[in-house]
């Protein structure tokens, strides 16, 4: 989760005209290393992936239950923790509905 700091820096960034709503998005992703994604906007998913064919960030698609992330490039073992971790929490959801 991003934190107060960045969120504010960014807003003041984009509220200045230095940075545009696409870029914001794609910093916000790299400051929290990663973002698991379960429903984006058209315009943010469209930024995030020219982030991801310009190389600022990289991206594993949705699996599954395995849900969809975006992750700066250097964290890529968060990204994967965090995707499993999302898929037992799923798992037991499911376990228990079942039971």
């Amino acid at each position: 989760m991003i934190n107060q700091n960045n969120r504010e820096r960014l807003t003041d960034q984009m509220q200045r005209g230095l940075i545009t709503a696409a870029e914001a998005n794609i910093k916000m992703v790299r400051d929290e290393r990663f973002r698991v994604v379960h429903k984006l906007s058209r315009v943010v998913r469209k930024a995030l992936n020219f982030a991801v064919k310009k190389g600022e960030l990289e991206h594993f698609r949705k699996d599954g239950l395995k849900p969809e992330v975006y992750y700066h490039p250097n964290f890529k073992y968060l990204a994967i923790e965090a995707r499993s971790k999302e898929v037992n929490y799923k798992i037991k959801a499911l376990k228990a509905i079942c039971k």
